[in-house]
């Protein structure tokens, strides 16, 4: 199967996930605050979050102690949603299901976890249908965030060891936190463009009809530089300080 094919595959699927789930993943305005519960993270070094459909926030905050997990199911009447938490290894695993009993025309629920500053191993984030935006004030190695159809949003959050940010179907927007370490930068699309805003050393174009990739460095180049690689099939990404 050739890249075309696959991408109106991808496209395909998008769609009909769409019609069947949500009429429009991004609105949200009409949710009523869901409850909040409170998840002690003393002993928790990594964490994973799975969704079938949601908007996803994840928001770092240094004003709190715990982590807070917070759903809004919005006004919809035709999709059953469920989250479960569990601690296995030092590892939170929250994950997001949702069961549909009519066609949904309502807004996605939204799932937004608040988390306390302090060190992770890693930060996971699967979403199959909706936004993803990770914010502020959070210390991670391993920053993994990947959505099959939805926008993605990163400010000032950035792996220090390595990130990897992907959406099938959607855009890409990465904002550097104000103090990065030395960095390697890889982005690309596969239909779309790149809005690169942040100087790069020993930058290189790829071009070819409709695929761009665009590599180089924030700061110096050095082999011990930390990784981000941002792609999406396709949309727009846009990285910027």
């Amino acid at each position: 199967m050739n890249n075309k094919m696959k991408l109106a595959m991808i496209l395909l699927a998008a769609a009909s996930i769409g019609l069947a789930v949500n009429s429009d993943i991004r609105n949200v305005s009409n949710e009523a605050k869901g409850d909040i519960s409170q998840i002690d993270v003393t002993n928790i070094h990594s964490l994973k979050i799975q969704s079938d459909a949601a908007i996803v926030t994840v928001i770092g905050d240094k004003q709190i102690n715990q982590a807070e997990c917070e759903l809004s199911k919005g006004n919809s009447h035709g999709m059953d949603t469920n989250v479960t938490k569990s601690i296995q290894d030092g590892t939170l695993q929250i994950i997001l299901k949702n069961k549909l009993k009519i066609i949904n025309t309502g807004p996605l629920p939204s799932l937004t976890i608040r988390l306390p500053y302090k060190e992770f191993k890693s930060l996971e984030i699967d979403n199959k249908l909706g936004n993803i935006s990770v914010e502020s004030e959070l210390s991670v190695q391993h920053l993994n965030v990947s959505s099959s159809a939805g926008d993605v949003t990163v400010t000032d959050v950035i792996g220090m060891e390595s990130s990897n940010i992907s959406t099938s179907v959607g855009n890409v927007e990465f904002a550097l936190p104000d103090q990065s370490a030395h960095l390697y930068v890889n982005l690309s699309t596969k239909l779309g463009k790149i809005d690169n805003q942040v100087p790069l050393e020993k930058a290189t174009n790829t071009t070819t009809v409709v695929s761009k990739e665009l590599h180089g460095y924030v700061g110096e180049a050095q082999s011990e530089s930390a990784t981000l690689n941002i792609s999406t099939l396709t949309g727009e990404i846009l990285f910027k300080n």
